[in-house]
């Protein structure tokens, strides 16, 4: 370890010092198994930028879950930092995401096809989006639909939300979970009659989010990826 950055008392790698001191303009990836030192090396490099001067307002810190920023916001928390504007800490469905589309919401409205684009959207939580999922498939079931299905309802409603979630983190569209989840499966055939359940109940679900101003996760992701983030306004 050097001594051209004072690290508090962390010692670092040769290899970790130099993720940490790379010049401030520089693109870097690091890669590595568990344990390996990816965090260290990168909660000490924000706390390199900010003893260089760089304005915390300028720096974005996203993270996959919540769970994975407590080293970085124990820094930022911590009265060893210096003092200056505050870092941005999010996610990129819960925290981006919704920034992006809150923020550029009559774009974002108008080319998603939402019934109502002069009105606010409302951002569905994951116990919202499963309350009107329930609302959407309990008269499904009443027909028919999930027959061969023994599942608990509360976890059923939770699956079909899972697999647009999925569909959408993934990118390809839920108008294909149906298909996917077909061409990957050889067991009983009757199985397949789920399948088409399923995608049944997540197009009258997304339909009615889009008739009701509601953003679940999936449809929150789909609208920031493929309508809000190639556009060079967003970017600005």
């Amino acid at each position: 370890m050097t001594d051209s950055y004072p690290s508090l008392g962390i010692s670092l790698t040769p290899h970790q010092q130099r993720i940490v001191e790379s010049p401030l303009q520089s693109k870097l990836f690091v890669s590595g198994p568990m344990g390996a030192g990816k965090t260290t090396a990168a909660v000490e490099r924000m706390r390199y930028l900010l003893a260089q001067g760089v304005p915390g307002e300028s720096i974005l810190m996203l993270a996959a879950q919540r769970s994975v920023q407590e080293p970085y916001l124990d820094l930022l928390y911590s009265p060893d930092r210096n003092a200056g504007g505050e870092v941005t800490s999010t996610t990129l469905g819960g925290g981006l995401a919704r920034r992006i589309c809150d923020l550029f919401w009559p774009v974002a409205a108008e080319a998603a096809g939402f019934a109502h684009p002069d009105q606010p959207p409302i951002f569905l939580s994951l116990e919202t989006s499963q309350y009107y999922m329930a609302h959407i498939v309990r008269p499904l079931l009443e027909e028919g639909y999930f027959e061969s299905v023994t599942m608990d309802r509360n976890r059923m409603y939770s699956q079909i939300l899972d697999n647009l979630n999925k569909a959408a983190i993934v990118g390809f569209p839920h108008t294909e979970i149906a298909s996917r989840l077909d061409a990957a499966y050889f067991g009983d055939p009757a199985q397949r009659r789920v399948y088409a359940d399923a995608q049944e109940c997540a197009l009258r679900f997304r339909e009615y989010c889009l008739q009701n101003n509601l953003l679940d996760f999936s449809l929150k992701l789909e609208i920031f990826t493929n309508i809000l983030w190639p556009l060079e306004m967003v970017w600005n």
